[in-house]
């Protein structure tokens, strides 16, 4: 046997050992997630429910869909609450690890612990707090809050014009210790040289913050915003939990519409397409985030 017919028997094994390692998520990945994705796509193109079963019918649901007032208005919540979320939470928690990041490792746990607990909390438990803390009497505790301030007593899920800033701030709360953890692990990755020679060139606070520390967190803050404006594109239990879609659909979001067209309204036809639409919607901006904002490091 010659050696190339000997490294060929070796490669083949090598080859059988990594998909034999594949196997159990490629089998998971198709069963659960691409698997789904078509049939979604296949739904999308017939009407019916769960429990009287489909018929195809093309297009039909698509152009359903975008004459649906409902599901426009969804979109524009959806749109509204993520611009809103999405830049208040980078902020918030930019700010809070830049904090932190000066505190003794010590501290930086607890307080990572305290920022990360409401995010392994049951959504269920925390909305019925929340709801409380929303309650619109004067004695409800924000009213008491922003009465210190002058501010008259608000209804604050029951008021079109601030159910979405209500939602805003619950799933910052709920979400922001992600956030901030993510931020701290970027600036652990900056090296302290940078710091030290920037002191010794005479950089001030502010320079080093400008010059440094935010370039270097360039693809922190693209994974961030990819990922953020993927998961509150998609916003749900927050919306069933506090407001059903209320007061008058405006806090409506396309993904409660979904699960109101398909479980509700026995609709899964059109539930699909609301939901395949949604799909492309966030694709698109994935694909323009990754290809237009700039991530690598000057």
């Amino acid at each position: 046997m010659t050696a190339q017919q000997r490294i060929l028997p070796r490669r083949a094994r090598q080859y059988l050992t990594a998909y034999g390692f594949l196997i159990p998520y490629l089998a998971f990945y198709v069963t659960f997630v691409l698997l789904p994705v078509l049939w979604s796509f296949y739904l999308s193109l017939c009407k019916g429910g769960l429990l009287g079963g489909t018929e195809f019918t093309g297009l039909q649901n698509y152009i359903k869909a975008w004459n649906n007032s409902l599901f426009l208005r969804a979109l524009q919540n959806t749109a509204y609450y993520t611009l809103l979320v999405v830049p208040l939470a980078m902020l918030s928690s930019l700010t809070l690890a830049l904090l932190i990041d000066k505190m003794a490792p010590f501290w930086q746990n607890v307080v990572k612990s305290a920022l990360f607990l409401p995010m392994v909390s049951s959504v269920v438990s925390l909305s019925i707090i929340w709801k409380a803390i929303f309650i619109p009497d004067r004695n409800g505790p924000l009213n008491t809050l922003v009465g210190v301030f002058g501010i008259p007593p608000q209804n604050w899920l029951g008021n079109p014009d601030l159910v979405i800033p209500s939602i805003v701030g619950f799933e910052i709360w709920r979400g922001y210790g992600f956030w901030v953890i993510v931020f701290l692990a970027g600036l652990d990755a900056i090296p302290n040289d940078l710091y030290e020679a920037a002191r010794v060139d005479g950089a001030n606070a502010w320079h080093i913050l400008t010059r440094i520390t935010l370039p270097l967190l360039r693809p922190t803050f693209l994974f961030l915003l990819v990922m953020g404006f993927i998961w509150n594109l998609q916003l749900f239990d927050a919306v069933y939990m506090l407001t059903a879609g209320g007061p008058a659909n405006a806090s409506a979001t396309v993904v409660w519409y979904v699960y109101q067209n398909a479980f509700h309204f026995e609709n899964l036809g059109l539930a699909a397409t609301m939901g395949v639409l949604l799909l492309v919607i966030i694709l698109i901006l994935t694909v323009l985030q990754l290809k237009y904002i700039p991530s690598e490091v000057d």
